[in-house]
């Protein structure tokens, strides 16, 4: 089969002259464990799990929609995906809905998740000191059994929106349980890990700091009613003694918005006794008119193990918001994108698999530097061979 196009085009994304089908990607879906009884095989258990993930790439929002997209890709992109080559017919065959649809349901997810997440990980530059990673569970709203909704915890670098890893949420518990589950696999030394206040508890800041050698920043709501009240005081205290250490301003949407950060030693806060608390801030948010009036204010409470050298005021401005936007980066473009929450799943791992599958299409996209997800994928859909420059880089 000719494939001069493809070799010049692979040498372009990786410079090299004798390209490989799928590298890299390709070596870590072979590493998933095939549940299907060899006899009868027809497509590789790699091949299929590549072409779930390109035409996941290309927009295909479900098992139907991902064969359809299967059935159009070209015959290059099949051969680097690994697909089986039919001799009679002379051509690389695609796996079909149901095919695709039989496997994704019956795979380990866990095992998927760990995986995808071990390998993104490799893959993202950078030393783990400076990386901020925020941890955050996502409730699959059409995907349930009769125990109830799928929920996922996820871990996710602030900066670009690299999924780091997932893992499934017991029934009867909630994701406070599973910090350990999520974090055990991962290298995160001298990283922030950031989270909301259902995680601001002691075992968690333990685990944060001794455990995984990171720092925290947490924050602190009503879950804690001595640690919010003591924090509220020295709050007062310090809205009432002086301006702020630091002030944002952005306009956007017909209105100003202005974060002003104030900060302060937490070890002489009186009652504020989270282990390693190291310092306590206090953001205040005004929204006001494009002519200057207030309409709405609202105040965020949080507290770091990061000693004051490492992280100021503008540092804990950036990442508590950055925290914030992690709806965004994941949860809101997964059901904007692939339409996550309306796609309804009853059985199998299936649900948690294309939650995956979309995490790593994101990952993929964002690591390049595109923040357009929506039209990077719609352009993938119009010509799947777009999608090579991200999965061969």
């Amino acid at each position: 089969m000719q494939r001069f196009g493809l070799v010049v085009l692979v040498e372009l994304v990786e410079g090299e002259q004798h390209p490989e089908p799928m590298p890299g990607l390709l070596a870590m879906l072979a590493q998933i464990d095939d549940p299907r009884d060899p006899r009868g095989v027809r497509h590789p258990l790699p091949a299929i799990l590549a072409v779930a993930a390109i035409t996941t790439l290309a927009g295909a929002r479900n098992h139907r929609e991902m064969g359809d997209h299967a059935a159009d890709l070209p015959q290059d992109l099949l051969w680097l995906a690994g697909a089986r080559y039919c001799p009679s017919r002379r051509r690389y065959l695609a796996p079909s809905s149901s095919t695709l649809y039989r496997i994704l349901l019956d795979i380990d997810a866990a095992e998927l998740d760990l995986h995808v997440g071990t390998w993104l990980r490799a893959h993202t530059t950078g030393d783990t000191s400076t990386w901020a990673v925020a941890i955050d569970g996502k409730v699959l709203r059409g995907s349930w059994n009769q125990d109830g909704k799928l929920t996922l915890f996820s871990a996710m670098l602030h900066e670009h929106g690299t999924v780091l890893g997932q893992v499934r949420v017991p029934t009867g518990t909630n994701e406070i349980t599973q910090v350990d589950a999520l974090l055990d696999p991962m290298d995160l030394q001298g990283a922030l890990i950031t989270a909301d206040a259902a995680h601001t508890r002691d075992d968690t800041a333990r685990y944060i700091v001794e455990a995984k050698k990171a720092d925290y920043l947490l924050t602190i709501k009503g879950n804690r009613p001595n640690l919010l009240k003591a924090a509220i005081a020295a709050c007062t205290r310090m809205l009432t003694s002086g301006p702020p250490q630091h002030v944002t301003t952005t306009r956007g949407h017909g209105r100003i918005n202005r974060w002003s950060t104030w900060v302060t030693d937490a070890t002489s806060v009186n009652g504020l006794d989270l282990p390693f608390a190291n310092q306590l801030g206090c953001i205040r948010r005004d929204v006001l008119a494009l002519d200057g009036q207030p309409l709405t204010k609202e105040f965020a409470i949080v507290v770091t193990s990061r000693a004051a050298d490492r992280l100021d005021a503008v540092g804990l401005d950036r990442y508590t918001r950055g925290h914030w936007g992690v709806e965004n980066l994941e949860h809101r473009c997964r059901d904007t994108v692939w339409d996550e929450d309306a796609r309804q799943a009853y059985t199998g791992n299936g649900p948690q698999v294309m939650a995956t599958l979309r995490n790593l299409a994101l990952s993929l996209i964002r690591r390049t530097g595109v923040t357009e997800i929506t039209r990077t994928v719609q352009s993938i859909g119009r010509d799947p061979m777009r999608a090579l420059r991200l999965i061969a880089t």
